[in-house]
């Protein structure tokens, strides 16, 4: 036990005098799609170790991205999007302490969407728009912008139409009931496409209470109409029928079952008699003539004997 307590003691010695001696990188900085750093005030040949992490939890695990580099800049791509990083120092047997980034936010990628919220009502959608984060807002102000690209599914009369606006919300009006209306956005920075468009979010577009009163006031009396027209013609039918025999012969043929014409083969089996009695089974013997006559004559001979027993016993 006292062995592990003096060896436990002697790494932490040795792990303090490691980095007791370096400093960590200095003015650790995220510039565009750029992580930059400066090395620490230290004579000699220096290399570096990059982490990073997705979650600024404490708890959260590193990842190594690269181990003893000697440069003192790292490009981020689209993938590192929310990450944080870390960069220690290190020289032969010493290294520092970690130097931690800002987060990686929309400015420092080219990844970044809109976000796209709809609500709609009769003849009406309505647009809310947010960014991922406020980086673009802060550093791009109003040359950040939004382009908005809305179609209709159901309807090829209707082309693509864009808007570009510089606020978050937006109404397209007069759109036509019963049909799907698509939307798709995407940034616009000093007026040229930036980061990834926004996924295209379809919405269906219910019925005003004037169209669904118009439908009813169209197709109620075209309903009624045909309606009328059935009846009057099964009247008209019956009476034809009741007084026409020749119209009722061709009512006759029109309300036959359709005539299933069977091939020879199932005609020729269905026509065929069939035994009314069951086959003997092979496990049971056959009755010949000559049993039944037998059988026939044990039974005569029993009536004769039971006959002439109760005669005796009426004597008696």
């Amino acid at each position: 036990m006292t062995y592990i307590i003096h060896l436990t003691v002697f790494m932490l010695i040795v792990n303090i005098e490691r980095t007791c001696c370096l400093n960590p990188p200095q003015d650790l900085k995220i510039v565009k799609s750029q992580l930059l750093w400066k090395p620490p005030e230290v004579d000699g040949d220096l290399r570096y170790s990059l982490q990073y992490k997705l979650d600024s939890k404490a708890e959260d695990k590193w990842y190594n991205v690269s181990s003893h580099i000697n440069k003192n800049v790292f490009n981020i791509t689209d993938e590192f999007y929310g990450a944080l990083f870390r960069v220690r120092a290190e020289k032969g047997y010493h290294i520092s302490e970690w130097a931690i980034s800002n987060r990686v936010n929309c400015v420092n990628v080219n990844s970044c969407a809109p976000v796209v919220n709809l609500s709609e009502k009769p003849g009406i959608v309505s647009l809310t728009l947010a960014h991922m984060d406020q980086s673009l807002e802060k550093e791009h102000g109003e040359h950040l912008e939004f382009n908005i690209s809305s179609w209709s599914v159901n309807s090829r009369e209707n082309p693509e139409e864009d808007v570009v606006i510089n606020s978050k919300d937006y109404i397209f009006n007069d759109l036509e009931s019963g049909q799907i209306y698509c939307f798709q956005v995407e940034y616009l920075l000093y007026h040229k496409p930036y980061g990834k468009a926004s996924k295209e979010r379809c919405v269906f577009i219910p019925e005003t209470p004037e169209a669904k009163k118009k439908r009813v006031l169209i197709y109620g009396p075209l309903i009624t109409c045909f309606v009328l027209m059935v009846c009057g013609f099964c009247i008209f039918l019956f009476c034809k029928c009741k007084s026409n025999k020749r119209v009722q012969s061709v009512v006759k043929e029109w309300f036959q079952p359709f005539k299933l014409d069977l091939p020879d083969h199932y005609k020729e089996f269905l026509s065929s008699e069939f035994p009314v009695g069951l086959a003997p089974s092979p496990s049971i013997p056959s009755l010949q003539s000559d049993d039944f006559i037998i059988l026939k004559e044990n039974a005569d001979v029993e009536e004769n004997g039971q006959e002439a027993e109760q005669q005796k016993t009426e004597i008696l």
